[in-house]
């Protein structure tokens, strides 16, 4: 008999017993109790049968051996019933499954509807008593995993996303002493980063908004500011109102007119959007304005999913590159300094990953990267075969050690394929050297690092998406102070930097570095940030959770 066949008669009869009688949270109390012996031997019985029939709906596969070594440490005893009574944990159980789209999760997948089922039962058997069990174990299990880890493996999302540090605390969870203990240690798992915590909020809050309200719409049309008064200047202050950028008051005024209140809080408004903000309702302000919240609980829930996929705690002493808000972040000795940065352009992404910062580079020589050689510096050869000369490159035969130093001039560089080059070209130390005085390195296999940068006009831009994917630093000499400030020997070396040719210096206390990525953020004030999609990971992520932002009454 096939799996599905021997699972009909089972859930046909939970069903069949709910459509009769009502739930009743005092049924736990089993009519007529089958024997210990009977629910052991069907735990037993069930736990392979009902993991494979339970895998996971969506999202990330669960690792089945928890549930089983679960069981195997209980000697099969089952984990929801004792003395023949079925445990209160359950029904909280239960209630928080159900509410795990407080987390952007969904219930669904975690069987809140079947286990209700078999706890309406009035008479269960043994069979259906460990049915519930194992079902219930596998849900604990699974939420316990996704609300530590994150349901989903973020590089089938995105291969250029490489930042995953799962941890084993939801696995020690499932070998505590008592079902009322895993239910209570649950919400321990989620991270305890403050970030998560406000965004987590916020998207109840934007969950209970858009199941209670319609979204409040602000017609398109003329740019509204101070001064204007109609319709389109109402619809706009019960907008800001309706997103929290407005605290509603009782205060009398004239909700037509554009007022200075009116200009703070759309100032407000256009600066925790990534908007210019001059107080004025343009088209992309408006544009911004009229997003639904449906929409936005969408983006919380991809960012709640992200904060998961970080280890459970970071370290004290970090190094966080902010590739959304084009910012890095230093966090040393209970200090904290901050300063822009250039991130890879487009179709050059920064990949999102966790490295190691061991040392750094004075006055480094550039060894052009194979992609960047080929996309960049080939067709700039084919056009002027003496501009290596003249940008202080070297050219070599291949990438050996006793490479020959070649003559550029001599090469026919039209007859050369990009999948032919096979030449090394090295930038020698100079004020126009693209990697500047410093390069800072923390090995990956991405080839990525964090560098100076003759390119100073960048850091006057906004939106600073322009590298070939390595990071560059507004402040290079600050930085490399900071990280060498426990050494005398390295500081001093740092006091005349041009003094040094390509100088390794062994940093004297290693660095974590982050390369992360948010599209929503809490800022100072506890409010939403909503940063731009640069590298349009929102809709991977999308396409991946298959999401759409529901309520407590809804599911996919």
């Amino acid at each position: 008999m096939t799996l599905a066949k021997r699972l009909i008669p089972i859930f046909c009869t939970a069903l069949l017993a709910s459509a009769c009688s009502t739930p009743n949270t005092s049924s736990r109390f089993v009519v007529e109790p089958p024997s210990e012996s009977q629910i052991e031997t069907s735990v037993k019985e069930q736990v392979a049968l009902t993991l494979n029939a339970f895998t996971p709906v969506a999202g990330q596969a669960l690792p089945n051996n928890s549930v089983v070594e679960a069981y195997q440490a209980r000697a099969y005893n089952p984990i929801w019933i004792q003395d023949k009574t079925i445990n209160m944990s359950i029904y909280k159980l239960v209630d928080i499954l159900e509410q795990s789209h407080s987390h952007g999760l969904n219930p669904i997948h975690y069987h809140t509807q079947i286990i209700q089922e078999y706890l309406a039962l009035k008479s269960p058997t043994p069979q259906q008593l460990a049915e519930m069990d194992v079902i219930a174990t596998i849900s604990l299990s699974s939420y316990a995993h996704d609300l530590s880890n994150g349901r989903y493996e973020p590089q089938l999302i995105d291969p250029n996303w490489q930042l995953d540090a799962p941890n084993n605390n939801w696995k020690e969870l499932l070998l505590l002493n008592s079902a009322t203990d895993m239910v209570n240690s649950l919400p321990l798992l989620a991270p305890r980063s403050p970030q998560y915590q406000v965004l987590q909020k916020w998207l109840v809050y934007y969950q209970d908004l858009a199941s209670k309200e319609q979204d409040i719409q602000v017609k398109p049309g003329v740019p509204l500011s101070i001064g204007d008064t109609g319709p389109r200047v109402a619809q706009l202050r019960a907008r800001l109102v309706q997103l929290g950028d407005i605290r509603f008051s009782t205060r009398k005024i004239n909700e037509e007119e554009f007022d200075q209140r009116l200009k703070a809080a759309l100032i407000r408004f256009q600066n925790r959007h990534h908007i210019t903000a001059d107080g004025s309702a343009g088209s992309k302000t408006i544009r911004m304005l009229n997003v639904p919240l449906k929409t936005r609980a969408k983006q919380i829930a991809y960012n709640l999913e992200r904060w998961r996929w970080l280890p459970s705690e970071l370290e004290p002493n970090r190094v966080w590159v902010d590739l959304t808000n084009y910012t890095l972040d230093m966090y040393l000795n209970d200090e904290h300094t901050s300063m822009k940065v250039v991130i890879g352009k487009a179709n050059r992404k920064t990949p999102v990953f966790k490295g190691l910062m061991t040392y750094m580079v004075v006055n480094p020589t550039w060894r052009v990267p194979h992609r960047i050689a080929r996309e960049n510096l080939l067709p700039k050869l084919q056009q002027d075969p003496n501009y290596l000369s003249k940008h202080g490159y070297k050219l070599y035969a291949h990438w050996g050690i006793a490479a020959k130093e070649l003559d550029p001039t001599q090469i026919n560089w039209k007859a050369i394929s990009e999948d032919k080059l096979s030449y090394r070209f090295e930038q020698e130390p100079d004020e126009g050297n693209a990697l500047g005085q410093f390069k800072f390195m923390f090995p990956n296999k991405n080839e990525i690092y964090l560098h100076d940068t003759p390119a100073r006009h960048l850091f006057r831009e906004t939106n600073r998406a322009f590298s070939s994917g390595c990071v560059r630093l507004e402040k290079p000499m600050a930085f490399a102070e900071a990280i060498t400030k426990s050494s005398k020997k390295e500081t001093d070396m740092l006091k005349d930097p041009s003094n040094e040719k390509d100088t390794v210096i062994t940093l004297p206390t290693y660095l974590p570095v982050y390369l992360v990525y948010f599209t929503v953020v809490p800022n100072a004030n506890g409010m939403l940030e909503f940063r731009d999609d640069i590298y349009d990971r929102d809709r991977l992520m999308e396409e991946a959770m298959g999401y759409k932002a529901f309520t407590p009454r809804e599911s996919i």
